[in-house]
């Protein structure tokens, strides 16, 4: 599953070294908290641009493998007989599919510890203890019914403290992810860069960030998204617009000024 570069990084770890009686079952029922040393992860990820950081993450099989299920589910999502499966088109959420377990992997294994070192302070306030995720696709042509996938997206924020994005490849041109700067900054709405999909290569950003895929030109993209939630940290104690927007006045409706 795992890129060689990120096996190893993870694996050598000094809480591997020292636990090695962890089992992955472990890692997937969230009962031990995996920790990855600092020193290796600056030998492994990349800061793209401000609250932007990129690395290798997934294998070239697997993402061949999670590009041919998408496909799969595509074709029985189109079909009228299984409608009432709610599949959905152009979307392919992993619990729905019986495949939770590589998001609760990648959340376990990769997001939660990377996030203590990069967004604990200005993103989680806490543990992550929430997460969604799913593959999307886009494509060259209009979107269609049968297809279902999106030509291009506009720029949004996610629901989200922090979100994976991973690059699942096929071929295509276009497609790039462009960052518009942080909400409630002075970036906010100015173009800071972009970055061309590369299969395995995860990008981790805050979910506050405002982002767009550009336009498909040629063939179909894909992509492994995992949104991750902190809400025992930042959403216990913050309303969740104020947090969006990094309010801190008393314009909110739920201060206590307006109750």
């Amino acid at each position: 599953i795992l890129h060689p570069q990120a096996s190893k990084i993870i694996f050598e770890s000094s809480f591997f070294k020292a636990n090695r009686d962890v089992t992955v079952d472990n890692v997937l029922e969230g009962k031990v908290n995996v920790h990855l040393n600092e020193a290796l992860l600056e030998d492994w990820i990349d800061q793209e641009m401000f609250d932007v950081y990129s690395f290798p993450l997934l294998s070239d099989e697997f993402c061949k493998s999670l590009r041919f299920i998408m496909n799969k589910f595509l074709g029985v999502a189109k079909n009228e007989e299984y409608s009432h499966l709610k599949l959905g088109r152009g979307v392919i959420d992993l619990d729905v599919i019986g495949m939770g377990w590589v998001t609760d992997l990648i959340f376990e294994l990769v997001i939660k510890p990377i996030s203590r070192h990069l967004f604990r302070e200005s993103e989680t306030q806490g543990e992550l203890d929430f997460r969604h995720g799913y593959i999307t696709g886009y494509t060259a042509g209009p979107k269609t019914k049968q297809s279902g996938l999106r030509n291009r997206l506009v720029p949004h924020t996610d629901d989200s403290e922090i979100t994976l994005n991973i690059g699942l490849g096929d071929k295509f041109n276009g497609g790039d992810v462009r960052f518009w700067g942080l909400r409630g900054t002075s970036r906010e709405g100015k173009f800071v860069d972009e970055f061309g999909p590369i299969p395995g290569t995860a990008l981790l950003h805050s979910g506050r960030h405002l982002h767009e895929v550009s336009p498909v030109l040629d063939g179909d993209r894909y992509a492994f998204i995992v949104w991750s939630r902190s809400w025992s940290g930042v959403r216990s104690s913050t309303c969740p617009c104020c947090w969006l927007n990094r309010r801190k006045d008393e314009r909110c409706i739920c201060d206590p000024k307006w109750n």
